[in-house]
């Protein structure tokens, strides 16, 4: 194979860059370096969008997920974003085109194939005009673009499309912050904004002077108090949700010691006497590796069972997704006479679940750590460790 088909040396706008030390650059030329720099990256952006492209075509999804999480070593949530990007670049080959020959940014582009999903565009107009303009321009330009373009029922159909494209996720972020992001209609997204306003505005006239936060600290805590408080004023009242948290009872001190989330991070004290104060306290014995509890033939797990469960898995075990979105499955089936107890029980999410039930994929115990793991049926269990 001819290896300027991968490398696209001769592509005019072709870039080559090789390591330099720029403490020793000028001014000039580290402008000169972040453009080139630039250059590249929208080039191999739009070289991977080519090639996701035709990976999904060869394969699979599924295929495709896994050779960017292997080859490129992406999280399973860059993969997807990977992967629609690439199936947004797949329909508009002008803004292909023009990211990789680095005219627009990958940025430009992906404001393009979104709005391509949502109505009309015109896509090569819309190209000319990402050539010359921001990011934040171009949003603009597009939204104003599609609105003449959209009669009466096509403005219907956008709010259709846009209602069904509703989406939330809450992730964890590498330095233990979670992170809350949300996509609603236009419709739905003013009442939530006059909502959240309003209580932002709230939190402003409560204090005064230095007490007074800064605005983005007042609308993450109006976010919060919106979600997890019912009621106003002096009726406000928590959410009837459930937090696990975890103590040691200290036989000797005889107090609660130790306190954390169910997911081991801990708590300070002060904080949980806080949360302890509305809790509902679920006592029990375990070990520690919280297996000792045996709760005879039922089917569902009691509330201290389903505690000890989530304390150990800490969600579930072959996509670690959050104990809220899991099940109790029993490894060996309740109908084959299998016992509601910790050995028996794992946290699974329902992807995961019927992974299990309906593809072969199996719940085993690993032999060097002792937890449970999620095998498919394809990888080989791993060996025991050598006994001396």
């Amino acid at each position: 194979m001819d290896s300027r088909l991968l490398t696209r040396e001769n592509s005019t706008t072709g870039v080559h860059l090789e390591a330099v030390n720029v403490a020793g650059l000028d001014d000039v030329a580290l402008d000169l370096r972040l453009c080139q720099i630039g250059r590249a990256r929208n080039q191999l952006d739009g070289f991977l969008a080519e090639a996701v492209a035709e990976k999904k075509r060869r394969t699979t999804p599924y295929d495709t997920a896994h050779a960017l999480k292997s080859q490129l070593r992406q999280s399973g949530q860059q993969a997807q974003r990977t992967m629609r990007e690439a199936d947004q670049l797949e329909e508009l080959s002008i803004t292909r085109g023009a990211l990789t020959d680095s005219r627009i940014t990958s940025e430009h582009a992906r404001i393009l194939g979104t709005a391509a999903q949502s109505g009309p565009l015109n896509e090569h107009k819309m190209v000319t005009a990402a050539e010359t303009q921001t990011p934040e321009q171009l949003r603009r330009t597009v939204r104003e673009h599609q609105d003449e373009l959209a009669g009466g029922d096509m403005v219907a159909k956008r709010l259709e499309r846009q209602q069904r494209a509703r989406m939330a996720s809450f992730t964890e972020q590498d330095d233990g912050m979670w992170r809350l992001f949300a996509l609603f209609d236009p419709v739905t997204a003013q009442g939530i904004r006059a909502a959240l306003n309003h209580k932002t505005d709230m939190a402003w006239h409560a204090t005064t002077g230095r007490e007074r936060l800064k605005a983005r600290h007042r609308r993450a805590d109006a976010i919060a108090e919106l979600l997890t408080r019912t009621g106003n004023g002096d009726s406000e009242q928590p959410q009837p949700t459930t937090l696990l948290i975890l103590a040691d009872y200290d036989a000797i001190d005889k107090q609660l010691d130790n306190p954390r989330l169910a997911d081991g991070t801990p708590l300070p004290q002060d904080q949980f006497r806080k949360l302890a104060c509305n809790a509902e306290i679920l006592t029990g014995i375990f070990d520690a590796d919280l297996q000792c509890l045996s709760l005879g033939h039922q089917r569902h797990p009691s509330p201290q069972l389903r505690a000890a469960i989530t304390a150990r898995d800490q969600g579930c075990i072959g996509c670690r997704a959050e104990p809220e979105w899991c099940v109790s499955h029993h490894i060996i089936e309740w109908q084959h006479d299998g016992l509601t107890q910790p050995d028996n029980l794992v946290l699974l999410c329902h992807d995961c679940h019927v992974k299990v039930h309906h593809r072969d994929y199996t719940v085993e115990h690993h032999p060097d750590i002792g937890r449970p793991y999620l095998r498919p049926p394809w990888q080989k269990p791993p060996e025991p460790p050598l006994r001396r």
